[in-house]
């Protein structure tokens, strides 16, 4: 349920903190609300993925964030079916990120931005030509490829004061289009960065916002099995050694939960640190 609401409303913090209480609350002691003192590692941990010393329990945040880029994926990519004219609501920085994430093949030019798309080179030409850009006028800036060369409106776009700036990053601009062409019969194609695909997918986009986080290396020893794959039930598996043979626990010790227990803090353990 919560991932439908997310897909389709932009929800407060208030309400994602109050749904994450809920999830501390049932993780830590199956009950709906716990204390401060029940919960033995911070949120923020746990919400990591298992490649970054979390839990792997999805951060609602950034989860919220990567299913808004989905509509603005839809809406690049499918612009003639009904969600493109409905307004989409989305936070200042996903669509930062989504500028980023997307690098633009032209075709006609018909549906790829002149000044906030990355298609020359796979750079954006507001940022490309700054100077430039803040001259141009305000209604100008949402052309497509298409309209902004047609008849070079672009150079009868500048409104602006013809400062040195402006005429070098115009002369300079002049020469990289003089050398481009659009192709009538194609359709313009928009690359995902973060999928071998080049397909927007919600996993590559939750994953990308957690790009540049430092990586847990033994993570593969805490979540992998270390043995031999010849037991089928979970406390079977960790009832063996890494050789496949049983462990002789003691009488007086639990051949079920003791494992258990072990593992448990030996997870806590590596998390923390």
């Amino acid at each position: 349920m919560t991932i439908y609401l997310l897909m389709a409303l932009n929800l407060p913090p208030w309400a994602l903190k109050a749904i994450d209480k809920c999830r501390r609350g049932f993780l830590w002691k199956g009950r709906k609300d716990v204390r401060g003192g029940h919960c033995l590692i911070a949120w923020p941990k746990v919400t990591r993925s298992i490649e970054l010393s979390g839990l792997g329990i999805s951060n609602l945040q950034q989860l919220s964030w990567a299913l808004n880029l989905r509509w603005l994926w839809l809406q690049k990519t499918e612009p003639d079916k009904v969600w493109n004219f409905f307004p989409i609501q989305a936070p200042k920085q996903v669509r930062a990120f989504f500028s980023v994430a997307i690098v633009s093949e032209v075709g006609n030019g018909k549906n790829t931005c002149f000044w906030s798309d990355r298609w020359l080179h796979g750079q954006r030409l507001d940022q490309l030509v700054p100077h430039l850009f803040a001259a141009i006028a305000p209604r100008a800036r949402k052309r497509s490829v298409f309209d902004t060369l047609t008849d070079a409106r672009w150079i009868t776009d500048i409104k602006g004061a013809l400062t040195l700036e402006v005429l070098a990053e115009y002369l300079e601009l002049w020469e990289v289009l003089s050398n481009f062409s659009l192709q009538t019969e194609v359709e313009d194609v928009h690359v995902w960065q973060f999928s071998t695909t080049g397909q927007y997918t919600t996993k590559s986009a939750y994953e990308a916002l957690s790009i540049g986080a430092t990586s847990f290396g033994p993570w593969k020893q805490i979540w992998k099995s270390w043995h031999q794959a010849s037991a089928n039930s979970f406390y079977g598996r960790l009832l063996l050694t890494e050789f496949g043979q049983p462990i002789a626990w003691p009488e007086s010790v639990s051949p079920t939960r003791q494992p258990v227990l072990f593992v448990i803090r030996l997870r806590k353990l590596l998390t923390t640190c």
